[in-house]
C-alpha cells in the first residue's frame, strides 16, 4: 500500500501538496492555550491569534556527568547576578554520597547555590543542584524528591527525567543544556522541551572531555545551539531578552513565509491552528536573536536551511514508546474482540499516522505480538507507519533508539523486542519486519484500506476543524467493519460522531460505526485552505525545479531508443514500464501484484529470477539470450538484459530490464520437426538415457539429504554457540553499564577532589603566608618531638636546614640559654598545658616561648607547636622604664611637698617620701588605699571629695584648695591641696595628682 501511495503522487506529478501539518505524535497538550512573552494582551503573529501570557522567567536545566565540572564553573563564571534565570543542575552521582558540588559551584557563581529539598520552589537568580542519586522532578514550580520505592529504573536516567519534567512544567519557559558526560542521558529530554516549545543547547565536542552525551544530543536532531560553556550564558540573556519581547503583526510577511514553507517543502500549512504556528515561529526567531516578522522573512529567504528547520519546528515530532502506559492498556483489552473473530491466516493491518520516529508503530506492534503469543494464533500483521517528515522516516527504519527509552519500556520487553547497542537500543529483526514506514500526507495522498487498527494520537489538536473532520472521514473509509480508531487524551470524535462508537472515553478508543462511508472528495484535497483573504504576489519561482522520477525516466529512455522495458527497484517491483511488453508480461490470477517476476509469462520466470540473481550480486549488466517463451499458442525467443541505473542521482538503486525479441516461431512449423525427431530416436536409447538421468537424480537426492543433515548438524552447533554467545554478551553488556556507570561517579568524585585538594593548597598558602608575615618562628613536632616542619624564622632559633625534617629535637643545640626546654615539652605533651617562658639567647634576643598541645581536626593530640615571638625591644623598652621610673622616683622623693597619685577609683597609687614625712604614715598604710580611709578618714572632706569627682569627669584642675585635718600621730594640720589630671602624662588613664602644701599655724 505505502509503495502504490508513493507511486500514486509520482504520477500526479502536482506542484505542492496540500494540506497536513506533521502528522506525528506530539504533546497531549492544547495548542490554542500559548504562553506568550509578556502578560499583556498582544496582537499575535496572524492578525486574529488567541492571546497568549509567559509564566514569568526561564528556568534552565542543567545535565553534566563524566568531566562536567569543569564546564560547570566555566559556564556559572560567565552568569550575571541578575540574570533573571533559575538554574538547576543534575549530575550522575552514588545514592548516598556527599557532594561537593554546592561548595565548588557556590565558590564560582555569582548567584547562590544550594542543594535541592523536597518541595522547594524555583526562584530566578538562583541556582539548585539535585541531591546525588536522586530522580528530581518539577511540578507547578516546584523541586520534587519522590522517596525510594524499590522500582526505580535498571538504568537511572536523572538528566532525561528531569528534563521531561521540566518541559511539562514550564512549556515554551523551559531551556535544557547538555554539558560533558557519557552515554546518552539527556537526549530524549531535550527531544521532549523542543516539543514544547523550549529552548536547546548542548556543549561543543570539542571543548567536551567526553562527548558521548553532547554528540548524542546533537546526532538526533534536537540541539539549537552548540557552544563552549562560557559562550552559553550570553545566548541564554539574549533568548530570555527576546522572549520576553512581545511580537509585532505583519501578516504579509507571515503569507510569504507559509509560500515559502510550501515551495520548499511541497506541504500547504494553511490548516495548522493559528496559535500553534504562532508559538512555533516566535521559537524559531527567539533562538536566531530577531524580533520582526519582516527580519525573519529576509532570514529565510537569505538561509534556505532556516526554512528546513522551520519545516522542522512546525512538525512537532514529540513521540516516546508507550506514551500514557495505561491508554495502551486500553487499547489492549479493545484488541481481543478485534481479533478472535478472524479466521486464520487473514492479515491484521494496522495504520499508524503521523508515527513521527516510529515509538508508537513498535509500540502497537509489541502489543500485538503479545496477544498473538497468548492466543497461539499464527495470523499476519503488517503495521504500515506514514509521517510526512522524510528525516522522522529514516530514523524509523533504522530502529535505533536512546538508552532513554528505558523509562518507557519494561525489562521483560527490551530483552525480547531490541538489542542492547553502545548506548542505545535497537528495534530486533521480527519486530521490524512487521512494519513498513513511508512519507505519506494523510490529508493529501491515498489512504490505506481494509484496515483493523488505526493509531492518530495528537495530530488533530493541531489541526483546524473541517481538516479534523476530513481525517476522521478518511479514517472511517480505511477501516473493516469493526476496526478500531485510537486518538490522543486530548482529542475527540466530536467531528464525526456518527460514524464511530465510543469504547473507553478516557483514553480515545473507538470502534467503526456500522454506517455507510462519507463520500470522499476527489485527491488532491483543497479543503484545508484558510478563509480567503488578500495574499500578497507569490514569491517567484526558482529557475531550477527538481524534474519528477517519470519525466527522467522518459527522457533517459527515449535517449537511449530503448525497447520494451521495465524499470523495478531493490525489491524486484516494477517502477514505470515502457513499450509494449504484453509479450513477456501477464497478470496472474489471484491477488493482483507488482512483483517482476511474479508478472512473466511460462519460460521467462526462471531465466528472469536467475538473472535477477546474478545482477543483484554482481552489480553489473547481465545478459541472457534466447531465452523461450510461450505465448499465444506459439513460442518466442526474447534477449533479457539488466543493468543497474547510476545516472542521475535520483535513479541510482533502480534497476532496467529490457526485452529484445528475437522471432516468433509459429506452432504449425515447430510441431512436424519433434514428431520426426521422436519417431527417429531409438525407444531402447530414450529408456537408458531416463535411466540414468534418475540414476544421477537419486545420487543427487542422497547427496543433498547428507548435505543438509551436516547443514543442520552445524546449525544447532551454530546455535547452541550463538545463545552462549548472547548469553555472554548481555552479561558483559551488564558489566559494560556497571563499569560505565561506576567510572562516571569516579570522574565526578575525582573532579569534585581536585577541586577541594585545590582549594586546599590555596589555603596552605594562605597559611603559609600568613606564619611567614607574622615573624614568629614555629616548629611543629609530632608525639615522639621530632620536628615536623618549621617556619623559616626558626633557623634563627634551632639552625634548622630543611634536611632536619623528622630528627628529634634533642638533637639540635638551641642558641637559647635555657637547659629545660625538653623537660617543659615532655611536661606538656603529658599533661596538655601549654607552658610560656621568657628565654634569652646568645645574641641578646629575648623570646617569648609558648609550648602549645597540636590539636588535630578530630581533636586529637598529634604533637606539639613551638612559638618563639621576638620580644627584644619590649624587653630593652621594659628595662628604659624601669630606669626611667627608678630616676623620675629619686626625683619626687627629694621633693619637700608631700604628693600622692590616685587612681580612677580614688585609690592611692604612689606616693613620696615628704608625704609619709610630714603626716607620719607608713607605705603600708598609704598605697592601695582609697584616700578618705587613709590616716583615720582626716582627708574625708567633702568639699576635697568634690573637687576630685569635678577632676574625674570633667578633667577640672584647682589649686589652693584649703583645708584641715587631725591625724593620729601628729595631730591637726592645715594644708593647700593642688589637683589635676596625669593620664596624658603617665599614661595611666583618669590618674589624678595632689600636692599638699603644709602651712603654718594648725593646732
Amino acid at each position: 500500500m505505502a509503495s502504490k501511495a508513493h507511486q500514486g503522487r509520482s504520477r500526479r506529478a502536482k506542484p505542492s501538496r496540500r494540506p497536513s501539518p506533521r502528522e506525528t505524535s506530539a504533546p497531549s497538550e492544547k495548542p490554542d492555550v500559548v504562553p506568550t512573552p509578556s502578560s499583556e494582551v498582544t496582537a499575535g503573529l496572524f492578525g486574529s491569534s488567541p492571546s497568549r501570557e509567559r509564566s514569568g522567567f526561564l528556568v534552565v536545566g542543567i545535565g553534566a556527568s563524566a568531566g562536567g565540572l569543569e564546564a560547570l564553573e566555566e559556564f556559572f563564571n560567565a552568569v550575571p547576578a541578575n540574570s533573571g534565570l533559575a538554574f538547576v543542575v543534575i549530575s550522575h552521582q552514588r545514592p548516598g554520597q556527599t557532594s561537593l558540588l554546592p561548595q565548588l559551584l557556590g565558590k564560582r557563581a555569582a548567584i547562590p547555590a544550594v542543594e535541592a529539598t523536597d518541595g522547594m520552589r524555583v526562584e530566578p537568580n538562583r541556582l539548585y543542584l539535585a541531591p546525588p542519586g536522586s530522580h528530581m522532578s518539577l511540578r507547578e514550580g516546584r523541586l520534587v524528591l519522590p522517596k525510594p520505592t524499590g522500582t526505580e529504573p535498571r538504568v537511572a536516567l536523572p538528566i532525561d527525567y528531569f528534563f521531561r519534567s521540566l518541559a511539562e512544567d514550564r512549556g515554551p519557559d523551559a531551556v535544557g543544556i547538555v554539558l560533558s558526560g557519557a552515554g546518552s542521558d539527556g537526549t530524549l529530554g531535550l527531544k521532549a522541551i523542543k516539543g514544547h516549545a523550549g529552548m536547546t543547547l548542548a556543549q561543543d565536542v570539542a571543548s567536551a572531555r567526553y562527548t558521548n552525551m553532547p554528540q548524542s544530543a546533537v546526532g538526533a536532531g534536537v540541539v539549537d545551539y552548540v557552544r563552549r560553556p562560557q559562550e552559553m550564558a550570553d545566548v541564554l540573556l539574549n533568548y530570555a531578552r527576546r522572549a520576553r519581547q512581545a511580537p509585532t503583526e505583519n501578516t504579509q510577511a507571515w503569507h510569504r513565509i507559509l509560500l515559502l514553507l510550501q515551495e520548499r517543502s511541497a506541504v500547504d500549512f494553511s490548516a495548522y491552528k493559528i496559535g500553534t504556528a504562532q508559538r512555533r515561529l516566535e521559537r524559531r526567531m527567539h533562538v536566531n536573536q530577531i524580533s520582526g516578522l519582516g527580519d525573519y522573512l529576509r532570514h529565510l529567504q537569505a538561509n534556505p536551511h532556516e526554512v528546513d528547520a522551520l519545516f522542522g519546528e512546525l512538525l512537532i515530532g514529540v513521540t516516546s514508546f508507550f506514551r500514557d502506559p495505561a491508554a495502551f492498556e486500553a487499547l489492549a483489552q479493545a484488541v481481543p474482540a478485534m481479533l478472535d473473530p478472524r479466521a486464520d491466516g487473514t492479515p491484521v493491518r494496522v495504520w499508524v499516522a503521523g508515527c513521527s520516529t516510529g515509538e508508537e508503530a513498535y509500540s502497537i506492534g509489541i502489543v500485538l505480538r503479545e496477544y498473538l503469543a497468548v492466543r497461539g494464533a499464527p495470523l499476519n500483521v503488517q503495521i504500515f507507519g506514514t509521517d510526512i517528515d522524510p528525516r522522522a522516516i529514516e530514523a524509523a527504519r533504522t530502529g535505533f533508539y536512546p538508552i532513554g527509552i528505558v523509562n518507557d519500556v519494561t525489562p521483560a520487553r527490551l530483552d525480547r523486542f531490541f538489542v542492547k547497542e553502545d548506548n542505545g537500543y535497537r528495534v530486533r529483526k521480527d519486530l521490524r519486519d512487521l512494519v513498513v514506514f513511508a512519507v505519506h500526507n494523510a490529508l493529501g495522498d491515498p489512504p490505506f484500506s481494509k484496515l483493523d487498527l488505526v493509531l492518530c494520537r495528537n495530530l488533530l489538536i493541531y489541526l483546524e476543524s473541517v481538516a479534523q473532520q476530513r481525517l476522521l472521514r478518511l479514517f472511517h473509509h480505511a477501516l473493516n467493519p469493526g476496526g478500531l480508531l485510537f486518538l490522543g487524551p486530548s482529542e475527540s470524535v466530536e467531528e464525526a460522531r456518527d460514524l464511530y462508537t465510543t469504547l473507553d472515553r478516557k483514553w480515545k478508543v473507538f470502534r467503526r460505526a456500522d454506517v455507510p462511508a462519507p463520500l470522499l472528495e476527489a485527491l488532491p484535497w483543497s479543503g484545508m485552505r484558510a478563509a480567503p483573504r488578500e495574499m500578497p504576489a507569490p514569491l517567484p519561482a526558482r529557475e531550477e525545479r527538481r524534474p519528477s522520477i517519470v519525466g527522467l525516466l522518459q527522457t533517459m529512455l527515449l535517449d537511449q531508443y530503448a525497447p520494451a522495458s521495465v524499470v523495478i527497484d531493490s525489491r524486484g517491483e516494477i517502477v514505470y514500464i515502457h513499450g509494449r511488453t504484453g509479450a513477456y508480461l501477464e497478470p496472474p490470477p489471484g491477488r493482483p501484484t507488482n512483483v517482476l517476476v511474479e508478472l512473466a509469462r511460462p519460460g521467462l520466470r526462471v531465466a528472469l529470477a536467475a538473472v535477477l540473481r546474478e545482477a543483484a550480486s554482481t552489480r553489473k549488466e547481465v545478459l541472457r539470450r534466447g531465452v523461450r517463451i510461450r505465448a499465444n499458442g506459439g513460442t518466442t525467443h526474447v534477449d533479457v538484459t539488466i543493468r543497474p541505473l547510476s545516472e542521475p542521482e535520483v535513479l541510482r538503486r533502480l534497476w532496467l530490464v529490457t526485452f529484445v525479441p528475437m522471432g516468433r516461431e509459429p506452432r504449425s512449423r515447430r510441431l512436424p520437426q519433434a514428431e520426426a525427431m521422436l519417431r527417429g530416436r531409438d525407444a531402447t536409447e530414450l529408456v537408458e538415457e531416463l535411466s540414468y538421468t534418475k540414476e544421477r537424480l537419486q545420487h543427487s537426492l542422497e547427496e543433498l539429504q547428507a548435505t543438509n543433515e551436516e547443514l543442520m548438524s552445524s546449525n544447532e552447533e551454530l546455535t547452541s554457540t550463538n545463545e552462549e554467545l548472547q548469553s555472554t554478551n548481555e552479561e558483559l553488556e551488564t558489566t559494560k553499564e556497571e563499569m560505565q556507570s561506576l567510572n562516571e561517579e569516579l570522574v565526578t568524585v575525582n573532579s569534585e577532589l581536585q577541586a577541594k585538594l585545590d582549594d586546599l593548597a590555596e589555603a596552605h598558602a594562605d597559611l603559609q603566608n600568613l606564619l611567614n608575615s607574622t615573624d614568629i618562628a614555629t616548629v611543629f613536632l609530632d608525639n615522639d618531638l621530632k620536628i615536623k616542619r618549621f617556619t623559616p624564622q626558626a633557623h634563627e632559633v634551632f639552625h634548622l636546614i630543611p634536611t632536619d625534617v623528622g630528627r628529634p629535637l634533642a638533637d639540635l643545640v638551641p642558641s637559647l640559654a635555657y637547659e629545660r626546654l625538653m623537660n617543659d615539652a615532655r611536661d606538656v605533651l603529658r599533661t596538655l598545658t601549654p607552658c610560656e617562658r621568657v628565654v634569652h639567647s646568645a645574641s641578646d634576643t629575648w623570646y617569648t616561648m609558648r609550648i602549645l598541645p597540636y590539636r588535630t581536626i578530630k581533636d586529637a593530640i598529634g604533637g606539639l607547636v613551638l612559638t618563639f615571638v621576638d620580644v627584644t625591644r619590649a624587653k630593652q623598652a621594659e628595662t628604659v622604664l624601669t630606669r626611667a621610673r627608678n630616676y623620675f622616683e629619686s626625683i619626687v622623693d627629694t621633693l619637700r611637698e608631700p604628693l600622692m597619685v590616685l587612681d580612677a577609683g580614688l585609690c592611692i597609687v604612689s606616693a613620696n617620701r615628704a608625704l609619709y614625712r610630714v603626716f607620719d604614715l607608713l607605705p603600708a598604710d598609704v598605697q592601695g588605699q582609697a584616700f578618705w580611709e587613709v590616716a583615720g578618714g582626716a582627708w574625708n572632706a567633702p568639699e576635697l571629695r568634690e573637687h576630685l569627682e569635678r577632676v574625674r569627669s570633667s578633667n577640672e584642675a584647682f589649686e589652693g584648695l584649703e583645708m584641715e585635718a587631725v591625724f593620729p600621730r601628729v595631730g591637726r594640720k592645715r594644708v593647700l591641696v593642688n589637683g589635676r589630671r596625669l593620664e596624658q602624662q603617665i599614661g595611666l588613664p583618669g590618674s589624678i595628682l595632689l600636692v599638699m602644701d603644709e602651712r603654718p599655724g594648725a593646732a
